[in-house]
């Protein structure tokens, strides 16, 4: 459409404005929790309240404005965050454009109520559609009351895009705890005719993380990792926890939460292999920097985060998220699981990851120290009270399940699942360079890889080689199997070659790297190891105990699924309606 360019007028601005700061009754929340958070407040009260798309109202006990104040607070690009560029770079308050207030009114109806903290009477400002109705003195307790209502009334368009009520509350709640769970020294309160919920001013934020987190704080690890750039700390939750959705990943940045594709990729990349991939995990981590080598003003939400120091916070956070779950000794790790959820227990090593030029399909997966402790054939794990060789088998169940007794508690064993992170484990470490066992096979197997380029039968030997293979090439396309990890005992190589050459003709031109290492690992343990249907004797049942304990994080198989669940004494009374 044609025309001449002019000038719009300053409520359109305002919504537009509105558009990007004010999506849900969510983000209005969000806006005016940090104002609180930023007032010097001690406690800060929010209340959800009328037909939706609700009303809002948020109390604080902090300095307040003067009645001068409070009706500029309401303009534009007003601010007592900045006063210079400068202040950009050192920002540690959640608020500075000016923006929220005035897009809040344009959209809705807005009163503030406030009092500074050295006079006897306050200011009430109304805000109707971006426009002051009223500016009056009023009686008000210290600190700053805002009230929002009438949420879209002159823009009903917009009503069209919220979701269910039910959704639009779950967003409150998730701004609050998002708000609350880091800012310490600040009492904060929600409740919306039906539930409350209280963060006490003296809790620390990992103590509110873990309330947070209910009855699954116990199964969540504690992490905490520096590097010359970055502090992080937090609680990393154990595959128990594991959800369909990301609602239970949480990132804090200078006591700021916030979104980043980077940080979530790299919680992904730790939790490889421990989660099937249609879960996420339980998470609560808290990141501390420099001011300036963070931008949190890519979005005017102020939901976005970029760092400059991106890489090295990937590696820090697939770090400390490896040492976290990999410190979870065996006897602690023998939990009950949440009722009404599976058990997802576990974690992996991971392989340094890399974007250098030049790299193969196996490049990526360089042998180096592991991240997480790993016991080899010639240095045993210390010795632990209550690990699964202290269990005692009683009987297979099914030809699948090991039922064993420990104190007051029944635990169960998947015994291929088992088998499997056994075999995984030390296939890992002889990849990561621990020099595994080797057996010669009295017969050698002659393989070959159809359509394989000279580069990717120089990659595919080296990699076989670095997990233990006897491997030469033998003509075009074809290599020489002689012998490979002792391990592996009766492994089947032409099943696992065949997988292995039809997950490479799927990729045809597939981007470079999209070869997981890993999950050639993961299938070689699986076609090695122990089948459910197979019967055990006892001696086998203690056998297979004892290489548990001394696997890597011995909870799950490497697809994620559970190696063990338990049934405490206490469950088995409920269940048979003992008191």
């Amino acid at each position: 459409m044609g025309g001449r360019i002019r000038q719009l007028p300053d409520g359109v601005i305002d919504q537009i404005a509105a558009g990007e700061v004010v999506e849900r009754p969510s983000s209005i929340l969000k806006e005016l929790l940090e104002n609180a958070a930023d007032a010097s407040a001690s406690r800060i009260e929010a209340q959800v309240f009328g037909a939706f798309p609700f009303s809002l109202r948020v109390s604080d006990d902090g300095v307040g404005m003067t009645a001068e104040e409070a009706e500029v607070a309401v303009r534009r690009h007003t601010t007592s965050k900045i006063a210079t560029v400068d202040d950009l770079q050192k920002l540690l308050t959640y608020g500075f454009r000016g923006e929220a207030l005035p897009s809040i009114a344009s959209v809705s109806r807005l009163r503030i109520l406030t009092r500074p903290r050295d006079q006897n009477l306050g200011t009430e400002v109304v805000v109707e559609g971006g426009k002051v109705r009223s500016v009056r003195e009023a009686g008000a307790p210290r600190g700053t009351t805002v009230e929002v209502s009438d949420l879209f009334t002159n823009v009903p368009a917009r009503l069209k895009f919220l979701k269910t009520p039910r959704t639009e509350m779950t967003h409150l709640w998730e701004v609050f705890h998002g708000v609350g769970i880091p800012r310490e020294g600040i009492s904060f309160r929600m409740h919306d005719g039906r539930t409350d919920a209280l963060y006490e001013e003296g809790e620390s934020r990992l103590d509110r993380a873990k309330r947070h987190a209910g009855e699954g704080a116990k199964y969540l690890a504690p992490l905490s990792l520096s590097s010359a750039f970055f502090r992080i700390s937090g609680w990393a939750g154990l595959p128990h926890l594991s959800r369909f959705g990301s609602s239970g990943i949480h990132f804090f940045v200078n006591g700021r939460y916030f979104r980043d594709k980077g940080v979530f990729a790299a919680v992904r990349e730790a939790y490889r292999g421990i989660l099937p991939p249609d879960r996420q995990p339980v998470i609560y981590l808290f990141i501390g920097c420099d001011p300036s080598e963070a931008d949190v003003n890519v979005h005017p939400a102020k939901m976005e985060a970029r760092f400059r120091y991106g890489k090295d916070l990937f590696e820090l956070v697939r770090h400390a998220i490896g040492e976290a779950l990999g410190e979870i000794p065996a006897a602690s790790a023998v939990v009950s699981l949440p009722a009404g959820d599976e058990g997802r227990v576990g974690a992996q090593l991971q392989p340094k990851v890399t974007d250098s030029p030049g790299e193969g399909l196996f490049a990526r997966y360089r042998a180096e120290p592991p991240l997480l402790p790993v016991f080899g054939e010639d240095s045993p794990p210390p010795e632990r009270e209550g690990g699964f060789g202290s269990l005692r088998p009683v009987a297979q169940l099914m030809g699948t399940y090991i039922v064993c007794e420990g104190v007051g508690e029944v635990v169960i064993i998947d015994q291929h699942a088992a088998a499997e992170r056994i075999v995984f484990s030390r296939l890992k470490d002889s990849y990561l360079g621990k020099n595994a066992p080797i057996q010669r096979w009295l017969v050698p197997q002659v393989v070959s890889l159809p359509g394989a380029g000279k580069r990717e039968r120089a990659e595919i030997e080296a990699f076989l080689a670095a997990v233990g293979f006897l491997c030469e090439s033998f003509g075009e396309n074809t290599f020489k199997i002689s012998g490979g990890p002792a391990i592996l005992g009766h492994f089947d190589l032409q099943i696992w070659w065949k997988d292995l050459g039809d997950f490479l003709l799927s990729q045809g031109s597939a981007p470079k790297g999209i070869f997981d290492a890993d999950r050639e690992l993961w299938r070689i343990a699986c076609h090695a190891s122990l089948r459910a249907g197979m019967t055990l004797e006892k001696e086998g049942m203690r056998s297979l105990l004892s290489d548990l304990d001394r696997a890597v994080a011995s909870h799950s198989c490497p697809h994620g699924r559970p190696v063990w669940v338990k049934i405490s004494a206490a469950e088995m009374k409920r269940m048979f309606g003992r008191t």
